[in-house]
């Protein structure tokens, strides 16, 4: 059983109508999901992501980019790193989860060794992770990613969260943070594989 959503999961559609609504509604039938019901309120929609690039295994992901989300899986799978769950939490000011919940639930999920944090510029979300990280002595390895390192501050880039103003959310600062707690932090995407797998090997070494 998965951490958050598995086979045993009963999923209802908003917005189901519509044509990405019904696309992706067919994908996640095609993919295993129960899909019970959908409704068409057409202000949401549940699962964009492209089933072919995950893959099972013991890595948590969580990330604030849809995209980056599904493309640093893909390089995962690639790499023979499987996930147990990968959940977006979004990247705006106001989230339903945020990085310190999703920690506290991979920690105590037994499916999940490791985890990939991918945050991005603006906010504070990461920053609270590594303090989390660094207050609990998190047990589990963890990588990360921040994307927006060339964004220019006063600038939003995407969407309403990814704004910096001043020195506050930068890409620099928030790296700088999760490395000293611990966490091994990549350049760019393709490099979390190999990070994630020495974070790995130097958590059972200690």
């Amino acid at each position: 059983m998965t951490l958050l959503v598995g086979k045993q999961t009963r999923a209802i559609v908003q917005g189901i109508t519509g044509n990405q609504g019904s696309f992706h509604t067919r994908l996640m039938r095609e993919y295993g999901t129960q899909i019970v019901a959908g409704v068409t309120p057409g202000e949401a929609k549940l699962g964009i992501m492209p089933g072919d690039v995950f893959s099972p295994g013991g890595v948590g992901v969580a990330s604030r980019s849809g995209t980056l989300t599904y493309e640093i899986a893909s390089y995962l799978t690639r790499a023979g790193i499987g996930q147990s769950t990968c959940l977006g939490i979004g990247g705006d000011p106001i989230t339903g989860l945020n990085f310190v919940d999703v920690l506290k639930m991979f920690r105590d999920d037994k499916s999940t060794d490791a985890v990939v944090l991918i945050g991005e510029i603006g906010g504070s979300a990461e920053e609270d992770a590594a303090d989390f990280i660094e207050d609990t002595k998190y047990a589990k390895p963890v990588a990360a990613y921040v994307a927006g390192r060339a964004a220019p501050p006063g600038k939003r880039m995407g969407h309403a969260g990814a704004i910096i103003t001043g020195t506050e959310g930068t890409a620099d600062a928030k790296m700088k943070r999760f490395r000293e707690v611990g966490v091994r932090v990549a350049e760019v995407p393709s490099e979390l594989p190999r990070l994630l797998q020495q974070q790995k090997a130097a958590t059972i070494q200690q």
